[in-house]
């Protein structure tokens, strides 16, 4: 079951190392997106959004992830060791609603990790950049039953939605960014999102069975419609497998299996996610590269970005329970006392 793999501890630095934000330099004035490097260009371009004007940023770029949301929290919430799990590791639709306001208040505007990646970071004039991540969007079977959504899908108005109890619904993370830089504009730099991490050893995007053409169909469907509006998949590995400890056999099976089962469906993927924050030896790191994975995340509590062995690793922070225990740690971002959910335990 993927909980149990996700109450593993995650490997996650324990020491808040103070870093410098530089002031951004005024560079230019752009509508959705400018031209991204050949190796960190999009897939599909975004459609034109209101002109903001951008500037250059030369600092550390923070980045944050969740996991799915829980949209009912007495369904998640509840005394046994899955109930825990959602309380440690998940976070409700009320809350990040709450974190989104608040970025946005505190000065943080979304930007696309491959930018990132690529040093080519630019935001509003006096604004803040920030990736924002979500883990898992597998909408893995254990969600059934425990106030979770059960898949994305392309609205017949061709927005992205979530499914619930057969509805579509906007309580969950994709349609919730989509409405909140809709709103606010200079939320978004360059038509930027976020990074959707996924395994495949239940399908992609709540779409268990990857033979049933009709569903791999949903699939390139829902695919094109994040990418044209400014998401980025990433590979999460096929099994959630802990990097640091499998062996490089097992690795190198895994990402097989992996970019078998996305292949056609998802596009070219050059983004990796460990699991657990799981750092991989170099041995492992350099055969994920050779794969094709040239940018790759662990975990950590402060931003960072640095190249090893012709990859450009990077850091995140989790938001979830454990996270709004240390509400100092996250209060550049929003204040936990805000956002917290009366129905969390």
């Amino acid at each position: 079951m993927k909980l149990a793999r996700m109450l593993a501890a995650l490997t996650v630095g324990t020491a808040m190392a103070g870093c410098t934000l530089t002031p951004a330099r005024d560079v230019s004035v752009s509508t959705a997106r400018s031209p991204l490097p050949r190796s960190a260009a999009p897939a599909a371009s975004t459609p034109t959004a209101p002109r903001v004007r951008l500037v250059a940023w030369h600092g550390p770029v923070e980045q944050l992830f969740v996991h799915p949301l829980v949209l009912r929290p007495r369904l998640a919430f509840t005394t046994d060791s899955l109930g825990q799990g959602f309380a440690d590791y998940f976070i409700t639709a009320r809350e990040f609603g709450r974190i989104l306001d608040q970025l946005w208040r505190n000065g943080w505007t979304l930007v696309d990790p491959r930018r990132v990646a690529a040093g080519d970071v630019r935001v509003p004039p006096g604004r803040k950049p920030l990736v924002l991540q979500e883990d898992d969007v597998n909408y893995y079977a254990y969600f059934n039953g425990r106030g979770l959504a059960s898949r994305l899908v392309v609205a017949p108005d061709g927005t992205v939605k979530a499914e619930y109890d057969g509805r579509l619904t906007d309580e969950d993370v994709v349609p919730m960014t989509d409405a909140e830089v809709a709103l606010h504009p200079e939320f978004s730099a360059d038509g930027a999102k976020g990074l959707l991490a996924v395994t495949a050893y239940e399908g992609f995007f709540g779409e268990h069975n990857l033979k049933d053409p009709a569903a791999r169909q949903r699939l390139q469907t829902l695919v094109r419609a994040l990418e044209s509006t400014g998401w980025v998949i990433a590979s999460h590995t096929y099994g959630h497998i802990n990097l640091s400890a499998d062996s490089l056999s097992v690795i190198a099976r895994d990402t097989a299996r992996w970019k078998a089962a996305a292949a056609g469906l998802l596009g070219p993927v050059n983004i990796l996610v460990y699991p657990f924050g799981a750092r991989p030896d170099a041995a492992a790191r350099k055969l994920l590269r050779d794969a094709g994975f040239t940018v790759q995340y662990d975990i950590d509590v402060r931003p960072a970005r640095w190249t090893e062995d012709g990859v450009v690793m990077m850091s995140r922070r989790h938001v979830d329970g454990y996270a709004f225990a240390n509400p100092t740690a996250m209060a550049s971002f929003f204040s936990v006392k805000a956002v917290r959910d009366p129905l969390r335990p």
